[in-house]
């Protein structure tokens, strides 16, 4: 009987090994509703927009807690406004005049990421964003 755990034992600890070599990979994880709301709501969030969605851009938006979001765009010289919500999955869901998206949010170490969810479940969910600092408030006066 004691053969037989040994192996067991031993696995068990690779497992645990290679868990701490790689932290990001442990502490990733979606989030849900409320820890969206906690992370955006009343906040400024700075993202770097992906590549293929005009890729590596910088952007800064403030997410009020009433709902509303503002956002300079240096590229339009223009301030955009929409509107946030959370869905029943927890997504992230901003909407504009022009257009709307919901995002879902994984947390990877000291960044987000965020997903569009794709039709076809064949087909891996999009990274849109990258959440690379949480500012308190709306430092910048958006």
């Amino acid at each position: 009987m004691k053969a037989r755990l040994k192996p067991i034992v031993i696995g068990s600890l690779i497992s645990l090994v290679l868990l701490a070599s790689f932290p990001i990979i442990a502490v990733a994880g979606k989030l849900n509703a409320d820890e969206v709301k906690q992370l955006v709501s009343g906040n400024t969030l700075v993202f770097r927009v992906v590549e293929g969605y005009e890729g590596g851009r910088k952007e800064t938006r403030y997410y009020d807690a009433n709902g509303t979001f503002r956002q300079f765009r240096k590229k339009a010289n223009k301030t955009v406004k929409g509107t946030w919500s959370i869905n029943d999955k927890g997504e992230l869901c901003n909407s504009t005049k022009k257009r709307g998206a919901c995002h879902i949010i994984y947390k990877q170490g000291n960044v987000w990421e965020t997903y569009v969810e794709t039709r076809n479940p064949a087909v891996p969910d999009k990274h849109i964003l990258t959440i690379e600092k949480v500012l308190k408030g709306n430092p910048n006066d958006l």
